[in-house]
């Protein structure tokens, strides 16, 4: 009986003597240094990491932002050349850096080039001014009519005269006087046509008629003379149309102004001019009841 009882009590010691040599065991162990390891190791990672995403390593590293402004003029360069590797010497201007950088890395990048055309936008600036210097009140511009109106009188106050007019809208008037007096003599050919092939019943081209023709001519030529003015004025009133039809070739061709201009001259000019004459003296013909080329005779 005595043994029996004594042995629970001799294991129950046991495990309390177990528990309490864990327990002293576990207090006097150092912390493990695992964890501290972990972390240090991850945050060089992560500064590693931010280093090596940087674009800029050279350019003003102290600043938070690198901006750079350039402002242009009409007389500055049409031309720059701006860096975009961040290793130029002459930032933010390209020295030609990334040339070796592509060659070392593989890489394939390249300067910002940048172009002004200060020439057409002078060009632009001055079309615009013409504009200004032309542009008269709408009730006295309302019709063509009012329009020729004001242009003939002298000394007004509405704007400058015809002659200075002329002299403002420069290589504008130019064309338009000239497709304006070439479509005046196209209407004189057409109108002594028509009274020498009613008065005769023969063709200006019919074998001796040329003399007689050339008289009628003649005198419808020496009417659109006294009648000057008026192709002045009428000039004065196509020369904005001109200007535009210019600009339009322009900026569908991409051409420059004079080539521009020598298309306008080709088209309006000389096409235009011959196509009016054909049709004057067809029409001419035809009204007289005269045929333009006579029958030949056999």
């Amino acid at each position: 009986m005595t043994s029996s009882s004594s042995s629970p009590s001799l294991l129950s010691g046991a495990a309390l003597l177990l528990l309490l040599s864990a327990s002293t065991t576990h207090a006097f162990t150092p912390p493990s240094t695992h964890h501290a390891t972990t972390t240090m190791s991850s945050s060089s990672k992560k500064t590693q990491l931010h280093l090596s995403k940087r674009i800029n390593n050279k350019i003003s590293l102290d600043s938070p932002k690198v901006a750079t402004m350039e402002n242009y003029g009409s007389t500055d360069n049409t031309k720059t050349v701006y860096c975009r590797c961040w290793k130029s010497e002459t930032f933010p201007m390209c020295d030609g850096s990334h040339m070796a950088h592509n060659k070392e890395c593989g890489d394939n990048v390249g300067p910002l080039i940048v172009s002004v055309d200060t020439k057409k936008k002078e060009e632009e600036e001055a079309v615009v001014e013409e504009e200004k210097a032309l542009a008269t009140p709408e009730k006295t511009t309302s019709s063509p009519f009012s329009k020729l109106k004001s242009i003939f009188q002298k000394g007004n106050k509405e704007g400058p005269t015809t002659k200075e007019k002329l002299a403002k809208m420069g290589l504008s008037a130019l064309l338009s006087y000239g497709w304006v007096s070439n479509m005046s003599y196209a209407i004189t050919l057409s109108l002594s046509w028509y009274t020498h092939s009613k008065k005769t019943g023969l063709s200006p081209l019919a074998p001796g008629q040329w003399k007689p023709f050339l008289a009628v001519y003649a005198g419808f030529y020496v009417f659109t003379n006294i009648i000057r003015p008026l192709r002045f004025g009428l000039s004065v009133v196509v020369s904005q149309y001109f200007d535009r039809f210019v600009g339009f070739i322009e900026r569908k061709s991409g051409w420059g102004r004079k080539a521009s201009i020598g298309v306008v001259v080709f088209l309006a000019n000389v096409c235009g001019t011959f196509a009016a004459m054909g049709l004057g003296v067809g029409v001419a013909s035809t009204l007289a009841g005269v045929p333009v080329f006579p029958p030949k005779v056999v």
